[in-house]
């Protein structure tokens, strides 16, 4: 029974009901798809699931990613045999033949950045609200590099797209609402990449540039300067960010692996390294994505497992609903923001 320190008696009735502060302590610790629910109990329970204050405290941290039949959101708070709230799948904001390609470019609070061949959509995993955005300038090619980030502060919120090996650029400013472009400098014209979409942390985004460099291609956000940056290892990973700091992982050697941070710019810390097994559910495992609380997401070559491994804690958790033809992963913060919050432009 109820504690009557913790229910308050409701107006013009004898019913006593739980304080907010309880129902916020209550809710805080749900679901998504419970708390979008709870949103039509009453105007009183949606008002206080809007509040900012609610989602900052919540504060909940999942991941996505896009499989060839569906969006999956991923919490992994929850235990991988709970398949209700694991894994929840959500059907493509924009609907067609286009999965294949499918491109998860970058997240701005709560909102994630897809590319569907020329097209951008900013998308709220949680709400399920989008925004397709206006199409660039210049034509796109197969091989465009995109990024999502910005400079001195959030009001400096730019896409950015490179065509033709990072000859061009075009920069679309989402509180204008407008595309401009710029030819870069004839040098960077000549350097493939390895992945399409950048990584942004600290006002910069992030390129790995083709293996035989060893080299990052890096964008000043803020300045919009292009420069090349030699990191003192062989890059051998796709890059992350761990609290806030780009970051990556190094093979030594067949199980040995070491991660690196960066703290300041082209300054690297080696921060641990960690054996994986060579037998047992981690064999045959290989990184997809590091979260930025340092734990590394996880496909294997001999199965269909997805795992999240906590390399401090030598720990990890399996689901078996993976999918191989999974591209990039992206993690987020869950918000209520709309898409059209972070965009002057009207929808197309």
């Amino acid at each position: 029974m109820v504690s009557g320190s913790l229910c308050k008696r409701s107006r013009g009735h004898g019913v006593r009901q739980l304080h907010d502060d309880v129902v916020r302590n209550i809710l805080v610790h749900l679901p998504a798809k419970y708390l979008l629910r709870f949103r039509c109990v009453s105007t009183h329970w949606n008002c206080m699931l809007k509040e900012p204050s609610f989602m900052k405290f919540r504060s909940r941290k999942n991941f996505i990613l896009p499989v060839y039949d569906a969006l999956h959101l991923i919490d992994d708070k929850m235990p991988t045999d709970d398949t209700t709230n694991f894994i929840v799948k959500r059907c493509y904001p924009i609907k067609g033949n286009l999965v294949e390609n499918v491109g998860v470019v970058g997240t701005f609070n709560g909102i994630v950045l897809f590319r569907y061949l020329g097209a951008l959509v900013l998308y709220n995993p949680f709400t399920g609200a989008y925004k397709k955005l206006p199409s660039a300038p210049t034509s796109s090619c197969a091989r465009a590099a995109y990024g999502f980030g910005y400079g001195a502060n959030s009001d400096d919120l730019k896409i950015v797209r490179f065509n033709k090996h990072f000859k061009v650029c075009d920069v679309y400013n989402l509180k204008e609402g407008s595309w401009s472009s710029w030819s870069t400098s004839k040098y960077y014209a000549s350097i493939p990449i390895e992945n399409l979409d950048g990584t942004f942390a600290n006002g910069f985004l992030y390129w790995i540039a083709s293996r035989s460099r060893n080299a990052f291609i890096v964008l000043d956000v803020k300045d919009m300067v292009l420069s090349e940056m030699h990191p003192p290892f062989v890059i051998a990973y796709p890059l992350g960010t761990v609290n806030g700091s780009l970051c990556t992982l190094h093979k030594q050697y067949e199980n040995r692996i070491d991660m690196w941070v960066m703290k300041e710019q082209n300054q690297w810390s080696k921060i641990y390294s960690f054996n994986l097994p060579l037998s047992g559910a981690l064999m045959n495992c290989y990184p997809i994505y590091i979260l930025d609380s340092g734990r590394i997401l996880m496909g294997s070559y001999a199965s269909s497992n997805l795992i999240v491994y906590d390399p401090l804690l030598d720990s990890f958790k399996i689901s078996r609903m993976f999918n191989r033809r999974t591209m990039r992963v992206l993690e987020y913060v869950e918000s209520l923001v709309s898409p059209s919050d972070i965009s002057s432009s009207r929808l197309e």
